[in-house]
């Protein structure tokens, strides 16, 4: 399949209504050394309010050279998904057009790398398809997240994988990032057993002396790591096909938790097997977000294990995020301080792409701080 490239025609994307916008190139001819970005949250793509003429000029002063735009999910998208019309938030209104036209070109006449974020959490699809969400050992459904069965086999990991290429066809951007996606607390529905007897060979669950499932088995990590896996497979696939011999790969990046203790082999719990991962991927994206008591030198003692286990550093970037407490809780960012270590922290061990995220709790003292490291000398 061809792709379509309405910068360079002059004709406009398929959107329809009021916002049939043309789209900005998302892909620098030439991608930078090392990648300074922002991540753009979902609520402030899809909010009529946003100023990003302002947003712009903030990116240009902190020394961004990259902007990770949130396309949404399955069930809720920036744009007219024209397989999905109904997943659309504001038919008619391209959001990732609109952001990428005032963002993609930095004050300089550089391009400014953009890419797109894909959450796999889907809560009103699993509302409205129950048997879909996953299940706890003690029979409870997740709110959030499909089942591993329904990432392998099922609707949702097949949307997803649309998802993923109608928005290649539609942005080509520099990269697209999976996110939210692992597997840790449900994934024992009847569905997921007879899926992990299939995928290992084995006959039931691992158990304990008790008699109880054995959630921590490493049968169970290993399985959920390759579920990932399987679902990133089909999505680089994909992804592949949209180029059809048009120039190189668009970047398939996924974020990742740390196992702050044993960071080594990466948070085996959620089925995060690095060096799996990195099979699929050309890039891991380490959840930095120092919640709580977390402190930058914890970080800094992540990366210097992974770069003394032999991980491949060029192929992480390290996202610090400024939420004090796990999103939701409503809780103001860390402080400035903290923040400011952090991102000195996330510069080390051969560390060349470094993200900030969200972009809506980026108030001044943020900006100034993210400038002081990113851009000293204000060029």
């Amino acid at each position: 399949m061809a792709i379509s490239r309405p910068w360079e025609s002059g004709g406009t994307t398929s959107a329809s209504g009021e916002d049939a916008a043309v789209v900005p190139p998302m892909r620098p001819s030439q991608l930078p050394d090392e990648t300074r970005s922002v991540s753009v949250d979902f609520a402030t793509v899809v909010d009529p309010d946003t100023d990003w003429s302002q947003v712009a000029v903030r990116l240009d002063e902190a020394g961004a050279n990259a902007v990770e735009l949130n396309a949404g999910r399955i069930e809720f998208t920036a744009f007219d998904w024209e397989a999905h019309p109904a997943a659309a938030a504001e038919p008619g209104t391209d959001h990732l057009a609109r952001a990428a036209r005032a963002l993609h070109r930095a004050a300089d006449g550089s391009n400014r790398q953009v890419g797109l974020v894909v959450d796999t959490m889907a809560p009103s699809w699993l509302a409205d398809h129950p048997s879909a969400a996953g299940v706890s050992v003690d029979g409870r459904r997740s709110v959030y997240q499909a089942s591993a069965s329904q990432l392998v086999d099922g609707e949702v990991g097949r949307r997803l994988v649309d998802y993923v290429g109608a928005l290649c066809e539609r942005y080509d951007p520099a990269q697209i990032s999976i996110t939210e996606l692992f597997l840790s607390d449900y994934t024992f529905g009847s569905d997921d057993r007879r899926l992990f007897e299939r995928m290992t060979g084995r006959s039931g669950w691992p158990r304990t002396s008790d008699g109880s499932i054995n959630e921590g088995a490493s049968s169970i990590k290993a399985w959920r790591a390759a579920v990932i896996a399987d679902l990133l497979e089909r999505m680089r696939k994909r992804m592949d096909a949209t180029r059809d011999g048009a120039g190189s790969r668009i970047g398939l990046a996924m974020d990742v938790r740390i196992d702050w203790k044993h960071p080594a082999r990466g948070n085996l719990l959620s089925g995060h097997n690095y060096a799996v991962l990195l099979g699929q991927v050309e890039r891991l994206i380490l959840w930095a977000y120092l919640y709580r008591t977390r402190r930058p030198k914890d970080l800094d003692r992540v990366l210097d294990r992974l770069d003394q286990t032999g991980v491949d550093m060029s192929r992480l970037t390290v996202s610090v995020g400024l939420w004090e407490r796990p999103p939701g809780t409503r809780v103001g960012p860390i402080g400035t301080s903290r923040f400011l270590a952090a991102l000195r922290a996330a510069e080390s061990h051969g560390i060349t792409s470094v993200n900030v995220t969200p972009l809506s709790l980026m108030s001044d003292p943020y900006w100034k701080a993210l400038a002081s490291v990113w851009n000293p000398d204000g060029t």
